[in-house]
């Protein structure tokens, strides 16, 4: 529903900008035909450009919302007269004037079946002649012509017949259909009001110029629009030859013709529209760099954790991966305003296949609160990956700007080592403990490797690491596996 009523906005000041370049620049030419188009084109555009968006993509770390659960989100039942949003009742008025419009315009087509149905016809040429006794003014609709043709003289008839033939011949019947429909649409719109006027106006203009009665004598084809019929049957959805704008076509009548260039001032609404779509539609998808992509996200758990996650959705966060066989262990320190200050995050897991897997992480921010922090689970592999918003945006800078950075850290439970990632001056990274005699073991792709062949690998290649140590190592790989094993997974 707010979708809804956001398209309507947009599409009423898109319809605002093409009446505004009309009535400015357009609106005193000679240009009928022209116009006409410009009219029509107008109405189209406001209906299919608010749904056109220019895409923004941004890169996020290690975000990847499909079919994962984002369990800093809590779900509290919200009473029914909250529920209720203001756009609920914009839409229910929108609905109710639709309705009415609606019904007002079948009304209208049942009326006029049952003039065209009770007079005479006869077909003249490509139109339909429909004479009736009514008193009403000439109109015509499609390739019907309707009058009266006992209330006019011969002269006027015949100057009459010609400007309606020229609307049948045009077929300017479709335009009011249009312009109809969409003020059905948007009858709350003032500007679409306007934009009828216009239309209805520039189609009288048009019928006029290419009136052949008008070469034989202007004079007299003006004199006849000033015999003006006031009459009872006024349809909005047809051409009537007499109404309010006699003055108007008369004027126009002996307006001086315009260049065909002027049509060229029209094409100051494209930078308009072009204004439109980065100031209003333009959207933000937001893409993120996934630890493996070969993996099934199905085996992924995800949590988001920022400066107002509250104590309940982080003691849900902790259930959840505990139903998951991971423990979580975090200290939340918060200012004043219950936001949180700084964080430290514990995560530790178990599989008998690929063994224990622990990493610790701390918050360092420059801010006084913390940035969002993501923890991202990989229940197959094995693997616990945690990182903050800032630590991607430096990660983005170039190699001389991250000389001797540390990329990410896996402790074991115990205390005698650490494996340290380390980025060096190169733009390459090694693998270090605490302890220089005790050499990690390497697998890439399942396959055993070395420290100087893994130090060269490409960061941006590798898709997950994961730290095995102290006895999970040692059953898994033997005595070879002592000191830590490092298992990495490139990128497919």
């Amino acid at each position: 529903m707010e979708a809804f009523c956001y398209y309507l906005l947009k599409s009423s000041f898109i319809l605002f900008l093409f009446f505004v370049c009309y009535h400015l620049l357009l609106r005193k030419e000679t240009l009928f035909k022209f116009n006409r188009g410009y009219l029509i084109v107008g109405i189209l555009v406001s209906l299919i450009l608010p749904c056109i968006y220019i895409t923004n993509f941004i890169d996020i770390p290690f975000i990847n919302w499909t079919n994962s659960t984002n369990l800093a989100t809590s779900n509290i039942e919200q009473p029914l007269i909250k529920r209720i949003s203001p756009f609920i009742i914009l839409i229910i008025i929108y609905t109710s004037g639709l309705c009415i419009f609606l019904y007002k315009l079948i009304r209208q087509t049942v009326q006029l079946k049952r003039l065209i149905h009770q007079g005479t016809i006869e077909n003249i040429g490509t139109a339909t002649h429909i004479t009736t006794k009514e008193q009403l003014a000439p109109f015509s609709f499609f390739h019907y012509i309707i009058y009266n043709p006992n209330v006019h003289t011969k002269q006027e008839l015949e100057t009459i017949l010609a400007h309606e033939e020229v609307h049948v011949k045009q077929k300017h019947s479709f335009d009011i259909i249009l312009i109809e429909v969409f003020l059905t649409l948007q009858w709350f719109n003032p500007i679409a009001w306007f934009y009828r006027t216009a239309i209805k106006q520039n189609l009288e203009f048009l019928a006029d110029s290419d009136n052949a009665q008008i070469l034989q004598n202007k004079k007299a084809y003006q004199y006849t629009l000033l015999q003006q019929v006031i009459s009872n049957h006024q349809l909005s959805i047809i051409n009537p030859f007499f109404n309010s704008l006699i003055k108007k076509r008369i004027v126009m009548i002996n307006q001086q013709k315009s260049k065909k260039v002027n049509a060229l001032k029209s094409l100051c609404i494209l930078p308009l529209l072009g204004l439109f779509l980065i100031s209003f539609n333009t959207r933000e998808y937001y893409k993120s760099e996934s630890i493996n992509e070969t993996i099934n996200t199905k085996n992924i758990i995800e949590a988001v954790i920022d400066k107002n996650t509250t104590d309940s959705e982080l003691l849900k966060i902790k259930v959840y991966l505990a139903d998951n066989n991971f423990d979580l262990s975090y200290t939340a320190v918060r200012n004043k305003n219950q936001e949180i200050q700084s964080l430290s995050l514990q995560i530790s897991g178990l599989s008998k296949s690929k063994g224990e897997v622990n990493s610790r992480f701390n918050t360092v921010s420059d801010n006084d609160t913390i940035d969002p922090t993501y923890i991202i689970i990989n229940t197959v592999m094995n693997s616990i990956s945690i990182k903050s918003a800032n630590q991607k945006a430096t990660e983005s800078k170039s190699s001389k700007e991250r000389k001797n950075k540390q990329v990410s850290i896996s402790s074991s439970t115990s205390n005698d080592y650490d494996i340290k990632i380390v980025e060096d001056e190169k733009s390459e990274f090694k693998f270090s403990t605490n302890d220089d005699t005790k050499e990690p073991m390497y697998f890439v792709d399942g396959i055993k490797s070395n420290s100087e062949t893994v130090n060269k690998l490409d960061t941006n290649t590798i898709a997950s690491m994961n730290v095995i140590k102290g006895e999970s190592a040692k059953q898994k790989y033997g005595e070879e596996g002592k000191n830590g094993v490092i298992e990495i997974i490139t990128k497919k």
